[in-house]
């Protein structure tokens, strides 16, 4: 009879015990994953933490989470997991009751883009390793990277020479008659326009600030069609870096600068435009932008936009980035460059010498 009741017990207490992870393995089961950098530039290192938390007092002796990310984030060789599309990661943690268990992958970031992590397959084991439970999380991870700068000793001199001439002919000055502010003298602020009273009342040197008059903005136009097709992606890449260098080059001169391409917002899924703007904190709305497009999606021409744009704008100076190579945009530009010598100037991100892009006057930039 004992023996009888002993194995009653212990199969009562089997059967209570998988019902009890059926029902409740998930309870309190928290598994966060997040970049904490939120936007890192091309070619920098950045992290990945996961977090997992047991919060009540049911035990797991095996849990399995499984997730992916792009395969463009090179983690380190003790991190690795399987790569093929994308990076996948598959892994085992036994936690106890109430345990939090924390880990951080590090990883290079060797991509531009909008990179997110949309869900996550959680896999459990009972006592027995009899039953396997599953579920599946939304995590929402995202990670902006964007473009890389080209490398000064890597800028062609006729690109600084044309950056040049439309800094003489692109001013940004004070207007005095549009009073902005009070704030504290900086280095490089000019003598007349120190408040002289207010300095004698605050005892430091106080300045006056107004608002900007602008003679001529500039417009980085981004055409990503080319005729490169088994290198497109370099191409269009190298482009985005180009345009990056040059916005940031604009704004360190003063010069107000924005952005417009035929390429397409991967959340917006809309050409990408950006108006100009000349203060400092402009090159983040530039880069974001130009981090976000996705090459991907289809792309319109871009000269019929930017003719519109000359005709309607005529404050506006436009370097044009082009790769393409078709005669009839050839054609098309070469008249929309003799009739506008002054205001639109090509440069060509090239990866060699091509003789179908040697027709037009243009700053040819090596890839």
């Amino acid at each position: 009879m004992k023996l009888v009741a002993a194995v009653l017990v212990c199969a009562i207490a089997y059967l209570f015990i998988r019902i009890l992870y059926r029902r409740h393995w998930d309870e309190g089961l928290l598994v966060h994953v997040d970049f904490p950098d939120r936007i890192v530039r091309e070619g920098e290192m950045s992290t990945l933490n996961e977090v997992i938390t047991n919060d009540k007092w049911l035990p797991l002796p095996i849990l399995q989470v499984k997730f992916s990310i792009t395969r463009s984030f090179l983690f380190s060789e003790e991190d690795k997991g399987d790569v093929t599309d994308n990076y996948y990661r598959n892994e085992y943690f036994s936690l106890r009751s109430f345990e939090r268990i924390s880990r951080t992958y590090r990883f290079r970031a060797s991509r531009r883009g909008l990179f997110s992590m949309r869900g996550m397959d959680l896999v459990c084991r009972d006592l027995f390793m009899k039953d396997e439970h599953y579920d599946s999380r939304d995590q929402g991870a995202t990670l902006l990277v964007l473009p890389g700068r080209v490398p000064e000793r890597n800028i062609p001199q006729g690109a600084k020479r044309l950056l040049g001439e439309i800094e003489t002919k692109t001013k940004l000055q004070d207007d005095p008659f549009s009073f902005a502010s009070i704030r504290e003298y900086q280095s490089g602020d000019p003598m007349r326009s120190i408040n002289w009273k207010l300095t004698a009342r605050e005892d430091r040197l106080m300045v006056n600030t107004f608002h900007t008059t602008v003679e001529r903005e500039v417009v980085i136009v981004i055409n990503l069609n080319t005729h490169h097709h088994r290198e497109q992606d370099r191409v269009m890449e190298g482009t985005l870096r180009i345009a990056a260098t040059l916005a940031a080059m604009c704004l360190k001169e003063k010069i107000p600068v924005g952005i417009l391409s035929n390429g397409r917002d991967i959340l917006s899924k809309e050409a990408v435009w950006v108006a100009p703007g000349a203060d400092p904190s402009h090159i983040h709305t530039l880069e974001n932008a130009l981090a976000r497009i996705d090459t991907s999606l289809s792309r319109e021409e871009i000269l019929p936009v930017l003719e519109k744009r000359i005709r309607d704008h005529v404050q506006e100076e436009y370097l044009l980035l082009s790769n393409d190579a078709d005669p009839a945009l050839q054609k098309s530009l070469a008249r929309l460059i003799r009739t506008n010598p002054d205001r639109l100037h090509l440069i060509c991100p090239c990866m060699k010498y091509d003789e179908r892009l040697s027709g037009l006057p243009a700053v040819y930039w090596d890839l």
